[in-house]
């Protein structure tokens, strides 16, 4: 499983965080950037994954051992030992666990893409809540979460934010940074799309004269 920590080098998250304060100094909006390693347990599709492949190798051992066939093609009997089908069959799964455990690409693939989607959607505002973006004064906190094993993208803006952006405004700064994670750049995407934000949030929410930093510029990595 991929940590975030060890996705980003110390000169990594310094252009990131380099790139939140930039990006500040053109808008009274804070932003917060957080990076996940999984927005949710997936024990039961690798559980299923395993089980699948489990029954799929223990069919192949059987017809490579097998005698004659019943009226479906299947062998009618075999000479494997009932102990060493069970042992296949029971090896099989937990390496098959293993194995989903170390490559999210199968999670992705047997869990499907609305599933994933819904875990990210329901973890972003929650960590909406926990980094404490509703303390700014006028509700100007935008989140952008990742999640590296789904992923998946969500930016959570505001109210104040809400009020000022048009629907799509944030849109494109999160292609960017789906883009660099399916190419294998997210640190380098994230701090284009980082960018872009300053951008998009200057023109419709300015800096104000008197424009203060509410919550650091810190980028969140969460093992």
């Amino acid at each position: 499983m991929l940590r975030p920590t060890r996705l980003f080098s110390d000169a990594q998250k310094t252009a990131v965080e380099d790139a939140i304060f930039d990006a500040e100094q053109r808008t009274g909006a804070e932003i917060v950037v957080a990076v996940a390693a999984r927005s949710g347990g997936y024990r039961r599709f690798a559980d299923v994954f395993a089980l699948a492949l489990a029954v799929v190798v223990l069919f192949a051992v059987m017809w490579m051992f097998g005698e004659g066939s019943d009226s479906l093609g299947l062998p009618a009997r075999t000479t494997l030992h009932p102990g060493l089908i069970v042992g296949t069959l029971v090896a099989t799964f937990f390496l098959a666990v293993v194995l989903a455990d170390l490559s999210p690409a199968i999670i992705r693939a047997v869990a499907g893409r609305r599933t994933l989607r819904r875990h990210v959607e329901r973890s972003a505002p929650a960590h909406f809540q926990r980094l404490r973006l509703r303390r700014t004064e006028d509700h100007v906190g935008l989140l952008i979460y990742i999640s590296l094993l789904e992923h998946e993208v969500v930016i959570v803006p505001d109210d104040g934010i809400l009020a000022a952006l048009n629907e799509g405004d944030l849109d494109p700064i999160r292609e960017t940074i789906l883009d660099g994670m399916k190419q294998g750049r997210l640190p380098e995407a994230l701090t284009s799309a980082i960018e872009q934000a300053g951008r998009v949030l200057g023109e419709r929410l300015p800096a104000p004269k008197r424009n203060m930093d509410e919550l650091g510029n810190e980028l969140y990595l969460i093992d």
